[in-house]
């Protein structure tokens, strides 16, 4: 067979195996064997150059098969030819006529290597490695050895380019798999926590063995908290949950100050607490790429390698592909959680309004004001403050202190620093922080006496007037709450002021109206102390004196006695309508014997049959009045409409409440809005009561009226 045919035949050889997409070290193998037999050589190896300086035998052929082992490395600058060729990228040749000692087939005493020829093997425009033969004592290289390695170097050249565009793709595949694996969850909207474990192990798992992840979220305190990891954590290691301090030079700490992917190849001299975290998990080099949610430093995303080799150089644009859809998710959990928060706040809002036009009092509108609180912010206690003057303050309602210590209506001095003296100074939320020594007075030490960590307090502005604060408190063993909850619960406080206001409003109308109805039974009682003091006593001399008169004129002439006995019947019909209209105006027995006497006094005019059973307890005359009038007129309305044969009047005290109800078995068919409820309907409302009506045809009226008792 001539030299052309064997070469056409080793070269179809080859060229079958790259075609049949054979592995690499199959195709080096054969490669370096078909060449060191076409060329007649001693040795023949297929050599990869490393970016270190150094060289790795990828296939190897010669008669010590030991010698020309596979996977070996050597330092470049120890080799005979090779070193030409990296730098040259050309094809090299050497003739030495003494023996050499070195690796790589320049084994010369092994080999008894006196000449040497490569030819680079060049994959899509760089250096990838080499082709080299060599010749002993005995044997001596063709003269055209380049054009006969160079058909070679090229099926070498393409295999390569083969397999890692084939490792290329595949990777690609793998990579475009997980970020849809990741997508998907993204999609689904499922817990942040599986997310972030699912990044972590995928981003891991793509880059390779030995590769540990981490995904940490920057706190606004300096540190990151460890929401995720993969990998390996030996005792006293980085775990999930765990907040760190960011410093040093590590990657989490430059890529918290550049805010860009960073990466380390030496992890030995980087210093902080995660690196040295880090040197604990064996790491020796790492990188970080930040997550950045519309813009803003959220976090960072830690890759780190156990083996001594760096990462690839596109590692940072492959994680980036992945922070950002974790990015996405972070932004659209945001954007959930932000329409949740407006959600709550405008149910809340909604409770609240009803509540109001329900004409709840005041007391239980602030109360629901603090109840709504806790539920949106989640702190251990709050608090509706209202602000009394520069120095005092009332605490309206409250809710999680410990019993004994505050109580509703409470009066506070506003002495010292506290969240709540802070904002009545400068109208602005504040935060107070008990942990570190700050807050002092009245207000710090009933918060401390209750274990508090953190208070938070925003100004209530009514009518632009600084009216008090909306307060919460986080314990101290507790997380503590939010960066931004000082602006929601300023935020909240702006919502809720038409509630405070209008519970306010109310509170005053009502208060108002109670002293229109107070000052109308006062002028009652003045009317009747006159006309008693007054007209009545002078109708009471004028009978007397008549009759004196009568009896001293004995027998006299009939027309005087005629006269006498005319004008003494007036005068006593004078003082009967005198005593009549001063006990319509308010009863002397009311002031006497409370509600049982006057509703007793009323029922004892009343040619209707009427079943009392009225409470004996007396209460303000205020109440009382309004009690014996609600009665009075109720009874009225039965007389002269119902057409009943019977009527009950009861009146209770209860949870401090007056209860009066009057029942009758009339035709029914009162109407709520007639002259003759109206009044009745005016007083209950004046005193802040509520009233109901139940009056069916046929079947009889139930009038129910509430009245709250005086603190």
């Amino acid at each position: 067979m001539t030299a052309l045919a064997k070469n056409q035949t080793a070269l179809r050889r080859v060229t079958t195996l790259v075609a049949q997409g054979a592995s690499s070290t199959e195709i080096f193998q054969t490669v370096a064997e078909e060449v060191g037999r076409l060329l007649q050589a001693s040795s023949a190896e297929l050599i990869r150059f490393e970016p270190d300086e150094t060289v790795t035998r990828v296939g190897g052929w010669g008669h010590d098969i030991d010698a020309v082992s596979t996977g070996e490395q050597f330092p470049l600058s120890e080799l005979t030819i090779a070193p030409e060729i990296a730098r040259t990228r050309r094809f090299a040749r050497s003739i030495r006529s003494v023996r050499t000692t070195g690796p790589l087939g320049d084994d010369a005493e092994d080999y008894n290597v006196q000449e040497k020829a490569g030819s680079p093997i060049v994959v899509a425009g760089r250096l990838w490695g080499a082709v080299i033969v060599g010749a002993g004592e005995a044997l001596t290289l063709p003269p055209n050895v380049e054009r006969q390695l160079a058909p070679f170097t090229e099926l070498v050249a393409t295999a390569i380019a083969t397999a890692e565009a084939r490792a290329e793709l595949a990777r690609l595949a793998d990579e475009q798999a997980a970020l849809r694996r990741v997508a998907t969850l993204v999609a689904e909207g499922g817990p942040p926590s599986e997310l972030f474990a699912k990044v972590a192990e995928e981003v891991a798992s793509l880059l390779g063995r030995h590769i540990d992840s981490a995904i940490l979220r920057y706190e606004p305190d300096g540190t990151a908290t460890v929401l995720a990891t993969y990998g390996v954590t030996p005792p006293g290691g980085i775990r999930v949950d765990a907040r760190l301090p960011v410093d040093g030079s590590g990657v989490t700490a430059r890529v918290y100050r550049e805010r860009c992917p960073v990466r380390i190849d030496d992890y030995t001299i980087a210093s902080g607490v995660i690196a040295e975290y880090a040197k604990l998990h064996g790491f020796r080099s790492a990188v970080g790429c930040p997550i950045l949610v519309q813009g803003r430093l959220w976090g960072a995303m830690f890759l780190a390698h156990h083996e001594a080799e760096p990462f690839p150089s596109d590692t940072e644009q492959r994680v980036t592909q992945f922070t950002e859809l974790v990015a996405t998710a972070i932004a659209n959990t945001q954007a959930q959680t932000e329409l949740r928060r407006l959600l709550d706040e405008q149910a809340s809002l909604r409770r609240l309004a009803t509540l109001v036009a329900r004409g709840a009092k005041p007391t239980e509108v602030f109360d629901a004001v603090v109840v709504e609180l806790r539920d949106l912010f989640g702190p251990a206690e709050v608090g509706l403050i209202r602000a009394d003057s520069a120095n005092e303050a009332t605490i309206l309602a409250h809710r999680g202190q410990p019993a004994g210590i505050v109580r509703s209506g409470m009066r506070v001095t506003l002495d010292g620093d506290s969240a709540t003296a802070r904002v009545l100074r400068t109208q602005c939320s504040a935060r107070v922080d008990f942990r570190d020594g700050s807050g002092k007075g009245t207000i710090a030490d009933l918060a401390r006496r209750s274990n508090h960590g953190v208070a938070v307090a925003a100004p209530v502005l009514v009518d632009g007037r600084l009216w008090g604060t909306l307060t919460g408190s986080w314990r101290v063993d507790f997380e503590p709450p939010p960066a931004d909850v000082e602006q929601r619960l300023a935020e909240f406080a702006e919502l809720v002021v038409t509630t405070i206001a209008n519970a306010e409003s109310h509170n005053q109308l009502t208060a108002s109206r109670a002293r229109v109805l107070s000052a109308g039974d006062d002028a009652r009682r003045r009317v009747v102390r006159d006309l008693h003091d007054g007209a009545q006593q002078r109708l009471v001399h004028t009978i007397i004196t008549l009759k004196l008169a009568q009896r001293a004129l004995g027998g006299g002439p009939g027309r005087v006695r005629s006269l006498l006995a005319e004008a003494l019947g007036h005068a006593e019909q004078g003082n009967a309508d005198l005593r009549e209209l001063a006990h319509g105006i308010l009863p002397s027995i009311l002031t006497r014997g409370g509600l049982r006497a006057g509703v007793a006094s009323i029922v004892s005019r009343l040619d209707l049959p009427v079943e009392v059973d009225v409470t004996g307890t007396r209460m303000s005359p205020q109440i009382e009045a309004s009690g014996y009038f609600i009665v009075a007129e109720a009874l009225t309305n039965v007389v002269k409409h119902a057409q009943a044969t019977h009527a009950t009047v009861r009146a209770a005290v209860n949870a401090g409440t007056l209860r009066i109800e009057i029942h009758d078995d009339g035709i029914g068919g009162a109407d709520p809005e007639g002259p003759g409820l109206t009044g009745i309907t005016d007083r209950v409302a004046a005193l802040g009561g509520s009233l109901r009506i139940n009056s069916s045809h046929d079947v009889g009226t139930i009038l129910l009226a509430e009245l709250p008792l005086p603190v």
